[in-house]
């Protein structure tokens, strides 16, 4: 978050005087998924996964805990909509909405209506783009345009009008490069942590166990 404010600045103050866009205007689709409640299967490998906004919520694609459906279900849903790698998956129903991940993933699988699959065109990077939808900035812009009680349900009409600046690509790429190699030394981190863990766990059981 301090780097995206140290290379693009605020939306509100805007100092480096990009061009100010929507979201629609920067994606080719912006489309969610069904509205029906699904029926859901336990045969994972005739089955098809099934995405909703739970599995979007650290800001990635979890696909540890995800729930899948049948076959003639999924051909039904995937002649709708397509998620393809690149996409954006952002939750848009319940209390955390406005949460954005990218699929950096070709695995096939359908979405439910709580979730609001974005296709970005090629002005923008992928990763730039989940990084301005998880910004504060934009999170405002959400919660200013929930309307009534109950479950907070953030129409497709109110994403596409969201504003956002749009830097140079090149100065976006840097950005997403910077992003990735974050992450990967998240992932290198955790491991050592892991393997860490398990060799003191192996040094209690042998002294103490």
């Amino acid at each position: 978050k301090a780097r995206f404010v140290e290379m693009f600045g605020t939306l509100h103050d805007n100092e480096n005087g990009f061009d100010i866009v929507t979201i629609e205007d920067v994606c080719s689709l912006i489309k969610d998924g069904t509205h029906q409640t699904p029926q859901y299967t336990e045969d994972k490998k005739e089955g098809y996964k099934f995405l909703s906004s739970k599995d979007v919520m650290s800001q990635k694609v979890d696909w540890t805990n995800i729930k899948y459906i049948p076959a003639e279900l999924h051909e039904k849903l995937y002649a709708t909509i397509k998620p393809q790698r690149n996409d954006i998956l952002m939750s848009k129903n319940g209390v955390n909405y406005g949460v954005a991940a990218v699929n950096d993933t070709d695995e096939v699988f359908d979405i439910y209506v709580s979730l609001a699959l974005l296709r970005p065109k090629k002005i923008i990077d992928p990763v730039f783009l989940k990084c301005v939808i998880n910004n504060p900035e934009t999170k405002w812009q959400f919660d200013s345009s929930i309307k009534g009680i109950g479950v907070p349900n953030l129409h497709l009409g109110e994403i596409k009008k969201t504003r956002m600046f749009l830097p140079p690509i090149e100065l976006q790429n840097q950005f997403a490069d910077f992003v990735r190699a974050i992450d990967k030394s998240k992932v290198a981190i955790k491991k050592s942590l892991d393997e860490t863990q398990i060799l003191f766990d192996s040094l209690m059981q042998k002294y103490f166990g």
